[in-house]
């Protein structure tokens, strides 16, 4: 799979960002659920579900890497048939988002469309809010055990030593203060990496660090300049 790249806009143009630049022929995504919520209704029940599409991550809309270049000038446009949104960029370089690191949203919209699938085919509105609550509860169960693994995964990286030549170019993991910035390995300390970033040298857990891939964002700076 190719790589996404991070978009931003508001809440309420989140969904439509996305739709508006998949009709357009630009690949975009977004996870999404189902929102039922039940109003008052001339109904035997007195009550009547009525569902909405809603974001799961408000305000993040990922799009192909290979459509960079197009969306950096169609954020930077006065006059777009788009809603409003930019490209996120760090020091004027776009991180790449890999397929990996989007699956646990993948999985969350998955279960989420399973759950409202079940509900709909549900006899009765008692029987659709325990297959409801059964979701909520199995959901909660899952990431208990997510972070568990984690945790574990974790571990065992700080107990791996660090494999980087001095001098190599490097990007931090999981930090997002220093997502998508590039610094320089200094040398190891242990379990931890010294690593500058500028002039200033900041000392890092190794686990962290990881070599930097071979992508300057060439497209971003030639289009915004």
């Amino acid at each position: 799979m190719k790589p996404w790249i991070i978009l931003r806009t508001s809440t309420g143009n989140t969904l439509p960002l996305s739709r508006s630049l998949n009709e357009a022929g630009y690949e975009a995504w977004t996870p999404e659920r189902t929102l039922r919520r039940y109003v008052r209704a001339n109904t035997p029940s007195g009550k009547r579900a009525i569902e909405s599409q809603i974001p799961i991550l408000p305000t993040f809309v990922f799009a192909q890497e290979q459509f960079l270049a197009d969306l950096v000038t169609i954020a930077n446009s006065d006059r777009t048939a788009h809603p409003t949104f930019s490209v996120f960029n760090v020091d004027g370089r776009v991180p790449q988002i890999h397929e990996a690191e989007i699956a646990g949203l993948r999985r969350e919209e998955a279960e989420a469309a399973a759950t409202i699938k079940a509900m709909h085919e549900a006899e009765s509105r008692a029987a659709a809010e325990k297959i409801r609550i059964a979701a909520i509860k199995s959901a909660s169960a899952r990431r208990r055990a997510e972070q568990e693994l984690e945790r574990d995964r974790r571990a065992a990286l700080r107990r791996s030593p660090i494999a980087l030549q001095d001098g190599a170019e490097v990007e931090v993991a999981d930090m997002p203060a220093l997502v998508g910035i590039r610094g320089v390995f200094e040398r190891a300390d242990g379990p931890y990496a010294h690593v500058r970033f500028g002039t200033r040298s900041w000392k890092i857990e190794g686990w962290r660090v990881c070599p930097a891939p071979l992508n300057d964002n060439a497209a971003l700076r030639s289009t915004a300049a």
